[in-house]
């Protein structure tokens, strides 16, 4: 049965007033969260071009998705993970347990090159079972499993390298990390790639709205036939990979195994994916999003840099737009909860098509109300 409000939302939009426009601009102002972070990169892309002509070439751009292009590559499961409620706190130290023992399948143990870059995956991917394993088979928290994990994977690091650098992997794996394709660096090629995946996945596949309603109610999620707890568990795979794979691209950089690779990833990656506009406890959110994350964080250390301002800056302007970024979704998640039967009930004029249209909304009402109490007097 209809109630009031529903009646009163059928009815037309043409002559309702002020408080109805005002809800429509705070509803346009919500579900362009992330997509005004792009606005925002352009404005910040054409202030540095301005400032400098050496930021808008070839080369420069090329440098700032360089940069980005470690954190991006972990950013997409990770925002996959935080969409749906889930979280991974480990990926900076999962970085640095792959590239430690790369480095011992290598140098110690002499593996070949190819099967250590895949054992070495492999640990990532591992971490990541057991990480989905516990957080959404067995449902413990993920901060507690992946904070642990984030403890636990450096600890193990430490153990098997006794804290010593592995250096000297030749040519061939430098590659992976100082390579071209078609003059565009590897860690370029790789993370666009990643990304392109994770767009197909998230926008075309069921998957992506999977996870988003996990995030939303997982109970609902479960109880039509969603798989709450095996695509979860998948994608803290995929994390641990994508932690294995930036980890293995900072190890060809450096030419050198260390544990100190990855760490304070976690927090770029969150970073990113709240700038973007991922919801903190999932339900909402945009892989396009994150990629304006990314990028905004990378043009705003590249661009201040180029104007001789030091990184302190840089890590005051973004924590800026981190706190805007979580003060627009309080305000949106305040904007979903508004009732629009009782936004929409007020006219925009008294005149005779105006009151017409609010008497026979009245009358509706109070026909259901009759209604409701007859039903009562008869049970």
């Amino acid at each position: 049965m209809a109630g009031p409000s529903d009646v009163l939302r059928a009815k037309p939009r043409a002559n309702l007033g002020v408080n109805t426009v005002h809800y429509q601009a705070l509803r346009r102002l919500g579900a362009a969260q992330g997509g005004g972070l792009f606005v925002a990169l352009i404005a910040l892309g054409a202030f540095f071009t301005f400032a400098n002509s050496s930021f808008l070439t070839r080369s420069n751009l090329l440098v700032i998705l360089l940069q980005v292009s470690v954190v991006g590559t972990v950013a997409v499961p990770g925002a996959m993970l935080l969409v749906a409620g889930k979280l991974d706190l480990s990926v900076g130290s999962v970085a640095g347990l792959t590239a430690a023992c790369f480095g011992e399948f290598n140098k110690i143990m002499g593996w070949p090159l190819g099967l250590s870059i895949a054992a070495a995956l492999l640990v990532g991917g591992l971490w990541g079972l057991m990480n989905g394993v516990l957080v959404g088979y067995f449902r413990f928290s993920p901060v507690i499993v992946t904070l642990g994990g984030y403890a636990g994977a450096s600890g193990v690091a430490q153990t098997i390298t006794a804290d010593a650098t592995r250096t000297g992997f030749g040519p061939t794996f430098a590659v992976l990390g100082n390579g071209e394709i078609f003059g565009i660096p590897v860690p370029v090629v790789i993370f666009v790639a990643i990304f392109a995946v994770g767009v197909y996945y998230w926008y075309e596949t069921p998957i992506g709205r999977h996870l988003i309603g996990i995030g939303a109610n997982p109970d609902a999620a479960e109880a039509v036939g969603v798989a709450t707890r095996r695509l979860p568990c998948l994608v803290y795979v995929l994390s641990g990979l994508a932690a294995a794979t930036g980890g293995l691209i900072v190890t060809s950089q450096l030419d050198g195994a260390s544990v100190q690779i990855g760490v304070g990833l976690e927090l770029q990656v969150l970073t990113a994916i709240l700038l973007g506009g991922v919801a903190f406890n999932g339900g909402r959110g945009s892989l396009w999003g994150t990629l304006a994350g990314i990028l905004f964080i990378g043009v705003l250390d590249d661009g201040l840099i180029l104007i001789n301002i030091g990184p302190y800056v840089a890590n005051l302007a973004v924590g800026a737009a981190l706190v805007i970024a979580a003060g627009l979704d309080v305000l949106y998640q305040r904007i979903e909860r508004l009732p629009m039967g009782t936004i929409e009930a007020v006219p925009s004029r008294t005149d005779g098509a105006g009151a017409s249209e609010q008497r026979e909304a009245i009358g509706d009402q109070g026909h259901e109300h009759r209604r409701s109490d007859a039903l009562r007097s008869h049970h």
